[in-house]
């Protein structure tokens, strides 16, 4: 029997990363349900409070950076609406919005710009640290300040695209590796 139990370690192993995919399957279900991630929220734009829940769209993508970030921020955000870009007339069926890790630095009329800057309909989003930091927590996102200077400092941070629905429950996450085409590939099978 012992020379079994890695084998019966690996099915039971696999049934685990295979059980929401399956349930998904067998319910009709999509996303990835069960996931503690997400959640409507309100946080400060240049037109005023939005409240996610108001958005009349099906799909959200969401970013959590930086303005001042030097690097991954700019990507990432290009690389989003890259995706809203590549789905054509259905892009008018998502929202996209950047939200602020550094609400310190980034005033709502900066990260409002700094969004458009990628996308005119991009929305960027503010608040003040208490609220950012809920939202951050709902959504798993990690940020730590490094460095001393407080006006000159980089921001550690977690770097997703997440893809909500219109219920703020999360259908997909995007690490920076995801290739373009299969983002866009996977966003169209939510709409």
């Amino acid at each position: 029997m012992k020379r079994y139990a890695p084998l019966v370690a690996a099915f039971l192993l696999a049934g685990l990363v295979a059980f929401p995919f399956l349930r998904n399957l067998a319910t009709g279900e999509r996303g990835m349900p069960g996931a503690q991630i997400g959640g409507h929220f309100t946080l400060q734009t240049f037109e005023g409070p939005l409240d996610t829940a108001s958005l009349e769209t099906e799909l959200i993508m969401i970013y959590f950076g930086y303005t001042y970030c030097p690097d991954v921020c700019p990507t990432e955000v290009a690389r989003m609406a890259q995706v809203y870009a590549g789905l054509g007339n259905d892009k008018k069926r998502v929202s996209g919005l950047f939200v602020t890790v550094d609400p310190e630095r980034d005033t709502v009329a900066t990260v409002t710009e700094y969004a458009r800057a990628f996308e005119p309909t991009f929305k960027g989003l503010s608040g003040d640290r208490v609220r950012i930091e809920q939202v951050m927590r709902r959504y798993q996102v990690y940020a730590r300040k490094v460095g001393e200077d407080p006006t000159n400092y980089t921001v550690d941070h977690s770097s997703r695209i997440y893809v909500m629905d219109k219920d703020a429950k999360l259908m997909a996450l995007f690490s920076m590796d995801t290739d373009i085409s299969t983002m866009i590939a996977q966003v169209r099978t939510f709409l």
